[in-house]
């Protein structure tokens, strides 16, 4: 079954939508849906009070939000199967916690998209802000799991504290990307700001645009082309094509068996 939610008009006061999963509507009527109460503000109010209401057939669980914005907050939060379609942008914390599932967002999203993912798939077809695949404030437990696509631009702290998973941003990044980076892969096709993977321990980094520095506390290893990168033994690997310039960090932590890989075709002066 295909759950249809069409926002009435646009609404200033945040909405929490994390109780409405896919998986949890299947054996609901189109009554029984408008009358869950979401969390708006301080106060509550029921999901027929901004939304407009539809059930489709569908093989498989799914849920589509129309006329979206970023006052739509915690969609897909502990996601476990089926599938989210946002049409329109996407407010703070998308995902939150996902373990299985997709999500596809044809527009932009705001801060902690897939904040401590553990599985399934995130697509964002625009920008998204800071913190994706990140941990909250305080935590250390980030991304553990599954993969999260930007085919535009993010922000900063990306990653922050991943264990696992993927991220591959297809835009630019702003700075921090892979702070305390204990595992997983990520992925820039664009530019990068300063401090790439601080305080890394593991997990591997490849920029493939231009970068502003590298951290002295980084270790150059040499020049490669076309690697392989795994992060432990037993994964197949990602090849990514080109030569890069590799690093081993981040050498201010104890033992660091953390890879940065630096585009050497965007980056000509950076070893000079």
């Amino acid at each position: 079954m295909e759950l249809i939610l069409a926002l009435k008009e646009d609404i200033t006061v945040p909405v929490e939508l994390d109780v409405i999963l896919p998986e949890k509507i299947q054996n609901m009527s189109e009554e029984d849906i408008k009358n869950i109460e979401i969390p708006q503000g301080r106060v509550k109010i029921k999901i027929g009070d901004i939304f407009d209401v539809e059930l489709k057939d569908s093989e498989i669980p799914k849920m589509t939000v129309k006329n979206s914005s970023t006052k739509l907050k915690r969609i897909g939060e502990n996601m476990t199967t089926g599938e989210i379609v946002v049409e329109g942008d996407v407010g703070m914390h998308l995902g939150v916690e996902m373990k299985g599932g997709k999500i596809v967002v044809n527009g932009n999203a705001d801060n902690w998209a897939g904040q401590g993912m553990k599985g399934g798939e995130i697509i964002i077809k625009g920008n998204a802000k800071d913190y994706i695949g990140s941990t909250y404030r305080g935590g250390y437990k980030g991304m553990s799991g599954g993969t999260l696509i930007v085919e535009g631009d993010v922000g900063h702290e990306i990653g922050e504290h991943m264990t696992k998973g993927i991220i591959h941003v297809k835009g630019n990044a702003k700075s921090h990307v892979g702070i305390h980076l204990s595992g997983g892969i990520i992925i820039i096709d664009g530019d990068v700001e300063d401090r790439i993977g601080g305080e890394m321990v593991k997990g591997a980094i490849v920029i493939k645009g231009k970068v502003a520095s590298v951290s002295p506390t980084f270790k150059f290893e040499g020049i490669v082309e076309d690697p392989i990168i795994k992060v432990r033994k037993k994964d197949e690997g990602i090849k990514v094509e080109g030569k890069y310039y590799k690093y081993s960090g981040d050498y201010c932590q104890t033992k660091p068996k953390g890879q940065l890989y630096i585009s050497v075709e965007s980056n000509p002066d950076l070893r000079k």
